[in-house]
């Protein structure tokens, strides 16, 4: 079906749209018959409408909806589309292409390609090496990696999902050996990878003309260095649905600012005050640009200020977005600096104050705000360990995030935050995005064939495990992961629990729990999740388990060790819980994943009753992955460090891996150690050094208990100067 919808429309383009184009006609129309009987299908006239209508066309032809006539999905149904736009362009009449960097299915080979002044394409499908083939001398080509994003957009989202493309390089094709494989290409050494919205495409090889106002944007943006208008989508009736705000509704953003006021005089007075404005520099000192969320403030957006590293004691409404050319307050130490100033009106101080101990100590918020993290949640003022991140001037509160600080108040005071809806609000409604393996893979280290083998063992087994040594991005990997098996990036199906050893039974399944009238039989979180499934059949749900051996499986899944196995994901198999009186089984649409350190020595093994439910899946660390170290450099580390650090690392790793007798590929060093680049105000070497002496040579001593001195051999030798 897929193949005869590509052939359909690539018919539609070579003999009918590019003749009338040529021909300076206006319009042209075709009659689904005409296509149908000229590819020799059979009964496929509606086949061949859906093809013709359909969004993949438009963008393939460069063409705005056509105009329908006649029965849909007939064969005497006419489509005529509007080709004006095509010669009000003032773009010259070529192709563009835009090419996938991935070649042979594995790492993203674009540094290669640059290197070498190529680009191929590996086992390619026929119409793809057509598309080789015919690319010609003098045509530009960019590469390109499609992904989503939800956080830290340019423009106001609203909550959605916004299909993103990276420009990551562009030059000019200067040879075609007409293999239908590669073409030899004028890379442009230096130019910058850049990011354009909305209007993307997945396909390995995209054939773009100019004439439509969308594709002109993007080759002006891509070729010419023109900036994107955001308008000109927003105002789109497809995007615009998905991320304006509808008339009269108002639907603010809520923020966190992370400053100190105690001993800071333009904090304290003037019109820089706590409530009276934001200010900060536009760059850290070492260039980064870490403070990028100033420009995503929009007027009417909500800001808590958590002062002076103690409470949220105050809040405040944004008046106007940032000013770019405001300078530093003098007598600071960012004086005379370019920076952005957001003006504040209606300035309120909390009464009481949310002191930080009520949402990042006490429980349950606390629990809940250690999940989000692990969940995936990015740009939060706080971290895994439930620290304050240190530099984390101007964060978002998300609606989750939200969520969890209003009912910490709530506990606290007996009151909502201002501004705050006063019930549970959950995530604000979003059209999801399609998520697949390649989206997964653009931030994981992993080969693509691992990937796809462990979607296909988690497809067939239901329940697998990813283990690996501390720091191989498990809990990172699994997120991505889910997403991928649900083929949508969708967070209300992915459940995050930890084990550890006072985890139970009534915890997980089911138990009873006080309430104002004495006890009450309440479901465990796993019991709610797939109960939550068994309603929505259709789609996926997957259940991670964090620490999965550090807890008594037998004392905590009780019943469950038999239900979760695939071929009890029935009905028929339901049972009543050791509790309760109602028939419960797991659903088939419900998929576990376990994460195991394999490091810790002080974790039993798992039993073999759970190993025989479960596959299990090796995670290993991946210093060599070009992924790693393309990140640490865009976190601001020199290429040179970063070569020293993967040689050192990957030297310690092979002692490690062959110490048989005590250690072994399971005590591996990961490269998650590393993966989040200097703080602000922080050395690439200062760096290096802090996370080998806090956290690497901790480990090795705890390795190699029994001999201190090969511990801080090497330790001394990770510290040497290169």
């Amino acid at each position: 079906m897929a193949i005869d919808a590509d052939r359909i429309r690539q018919l539609a383009l070579t003999d009918y749209l590019e003749p009338a184009r040529r021909a300076g006609r206006e319009k042209v129309t075709i009659i689904a018959r005409d296509i149908h009987d000229q590819l020799g299908l059979s009964a496929a006239h509606a086949n061949v409408c859906q093809a013709l209508a359909g969004r993949k066309f438009q963008d393939l032809a460069s063409v705005p909806p056509p105009k329908m006539e006649g029965p849909m999905a007939s064969s005497t149904t006419a489509f005529t589309y509007d080709l004006t736009r095509s010669r009000s362009s003032s773009l010259p009449d070529e192709i563009y292409w835009f090419v996938g960097s991935s070649y042979g299915r594995t790492n993203d080979q674009t540094e290669r390609f640059l290197n070498d002044g190529i680009w191929e394409i590996s086992n390619p499908t026929d119409a793809e090496a057509a598309q080789v083939k015919s690319m010609a001398t003098g045509q530009r080509i960019a590469i390109k990696a499609a992904f989503v994003q939800r956080h830290n957009l340019p423009f106001e989202n609203h909550g959605g999902n916004v299909s993103v493309m990276r420009i990551k390089a562009r030059g000019v094709i200067t040879a075609n050996p007409g293999d239908g494989l590669h073409v030899m290409v004028d890379w442009e050494q230096s130019f910058e990878p850049k990011e354009w919205y909305f209007y993307t495409n997945r396909r390995t090889i995209w054939e773009l003309l100019p004439g439509s106002d969308f594709a002109d944007a993007l080759i002006r943006f891509a070729f010419e260095d023109q900036p994107q208008d955001f308008e000109i989508f927003l105002a789109d009736d497809h995007w615009g649905a998905m991320y304006r705000k509808q008339k009269g509704e108002v639907r603010p953003r809520f923020w966190i600012e992370k400053t100190l006021v105690s001993g800071r005089q333009d904090r304290l007075t003037g019109d820089h005050a706590l409530g009276l404005a934001l200010w900060s520099p536009q760059r850290s000192r070492d260039g980064r640009d870490i403070y990028k969320t100033m420009t995503q403030v929009r007027a009417g957006d909500i800001v808590f200020h958590l002062t002076d590293n103690k409470a949220i004691s105050d809040v405040s409404i944004a008046v106007d977005v940032a000013d770019d050319t405001f300078t530093g307050v003098a007598g600071t130490d960012w004086a005379d600096q370019a920076g952005y100033r957001i003006a504040l009106r209606d300035h309120e101080t909390l009464d009481p104050p949310l002191p930080r101990e009520a949402f990042l100590t006490t429980e349950p918020f606390a629990g809940e705000l250690k999940e989000l993290v692990e969940s995936g949640a990015r740009g939060m003022f706080f971290n895994r360990s439930l620290d304050l991140n240190q530099g984390a001037y101007l964060t978002e509160a998300t609606p989750s995030l939200l969520n969890i600080l209003n009912r910490a108040y709530r506990e606290f005071a007996g009151k909502d935050l201002p501004h705050v809806k006063g019930e549970d609000a959950p995530e604000p409604a979003a059209e999801l995005e399609i998520y697949t393996i390649d989206d997964a893979l653009e931030t994981l280290f992993i080969e693509r064939e691992l990937a796809e083998e462990i979607l296909l063992l988690w497809r067939a087994k239901k329940n697998i495990i990813l283990q690996g040594p501390p720091g191989v991005g498990k809990s990172y990997a699994a997120q991505r992961l889910a997403f991928a098996l649900m083929g949508e990036h969708d967070r209300s199906r992915l459940k995050f629990v930890q084990f550890h050893q006072s985890y139970s039974y009534e915890d997980f399944v089911e138990g009873f729990r006080p309430t104002e009238n004495g006890f009450e039989l309440k479901p465990g979180k796993f019991v709610e999740f797939c109960r939550q499934a068994e309603a929505d059949p259709g789609r996926k749900y997957v259940f991670v388990i964090d620490e999965i051996n550090r807890g008594n499986l037998s004392k905590i899944m009780g019943e469950l060790m038999v239900l979760i196995e695939p071929d009890k994901r029935a009905s028929d198999w339901a049972m009543p819980l050791a509790l309760g009186k109602a028939p419960f089984h797991v659903p088939a649409n419900v998929h576990i994943l376990g994460l195991m350190n394999t490091a810790d020595r002080s974790l039993a093994v798992v039993d073999y009753a759970l190993r025989r439910r479960f596959a299990f899946i090796d995670l290993g660390s991946n210093l060599g992955s070009p992924k790693f170290r393309a990140q640490l450099v865009q976190a601001g580390v020199s290429d040179q460090l970063v070569s020293t650090l993967i040689s050192r690392v990957t030297a310690l790793n092979a002692e490690i891996v062959s110490d048989v007798a005590n250690l072994g590929p399971g005590f591996a060093i990961g490269h998650s150690f590393f993966c989040a680049g200097p703080i602000e105000g922080e050395g690439d070497r200062q760096w290096y050094e802090r996370v080998i002496r806090t956290e690497v040579a901790p480990l090795l001593r705890e390795y190699w208990f029994d001999a201190p001195a090969k511990a801080e051999q090497w330790t001394v030798q990770l510290l040497a100067q290169p």
